[in-house]
């Protein structure tokens, strides 16, 4: 008899391939996309506490979703939703040189954290989002790599289920500086992309881009082991540009 499990990732591997929700195709963006007024329930409270944020984050993530509603998405937007990582890239419209492109990053999230921000971008049924996320949750929570690539999994699925008109981009997690982290980094990887059928979207290999013989990041895309230098963002945008028509 077929597990629960099973019969639940079939029904969604058919239902994906029976609704062709696989991102396919370059995104193309616009300028002068119409604006909207989101909500303000789709946003997280700012007294929401989130399991596995630093203290650091704490602070952080609400401030981030408070600039985010003073800073709507518009219609048709091009959205990067992440970390630091993807935070600390600023104006992603303007190092790919396409408009509508909005940076949704904070520093500090976790896959978790990122969950709750859903509900701001879906209904903005952005053009595609490229998501980046979980080396926060391996840094600092006790997450095995099977529950981080279910999170990240569930993340792309709810992006598909509540906005199937969008192209969903899911990027590898980076390597590090710290050995410790490799063979997780590794399984995480390797899980998500073994689920990305049932997760309806197209898989980045940014891992493969930063990565070292050893599995470490490269020295000269890094400021500190984890984030990037500017060499390190052009080489990610170069690679991101190939997806973009």
């Amino acid at each position: 008899m077929k597990s629960p499990v099973k019969a639940y990732l079939s029904v969604w591997t058919i239902a994906c391939l029976t609704a062709s929700c696989m991102s396919a195709g370059k995104v193309t963006t616009a300028a002068g996309n119409a604006g909207i007024t989101v909500p303000d329930s789709l946003y997280p409270p700012a007294s929401l506490s989130v399991a596995g944020h630093t203290e650091y984050t704490r602070r952080h993530y609400p401030e981030l979703v408070a600039r985010f509603r003073e800073q709507p998405l518009h219609r048709g937007d091009v959205v990067f939703l992440g970390n630091s990582i993807t935070e600390m890239g600023g104006d992603w419209g303007k190092r790919l040189g396409k408009p509508g492109v909005k940076n949704r990053g904070i520093g500090g999230d976790i896959a978790k954290g990122v969950l709750f921000r859903l509900g701001e971008i879906t209904y903005a049924q952005p053009a595609a989002v490229f998501l980046l996320i979980g080396i926060n949750d391996l840094l600092f929570t006790d997450i095995s790599p099977d529950k981080l690539a279910s999170d990240i999994v569930e993340i792309a699925r709810q992006l598909h289920h509540r906005s199937p008109g969008t192209k969903i981009f899911v990027q590898t997690i980076l390597p590090t500086g710290k050995k410790e982290l490799v063979a997780n980094i590794k399984e995480t990887n390797r899980l998500v992309r073994e689920r990305r059928k049932v997760g309806g979207f197209t898989l980045i290999d940014t891992h493969a881009l930063f990565a070292d013989e050893n599995d470490l990041m490269k020295a000269e895309l890094t400021t500190d082991g984890i984030h990037l230098n500017e060499q390190g963002y052009a080489v990610w945008v170069e690679k991101l540009k190939t997806f973009f028509k």
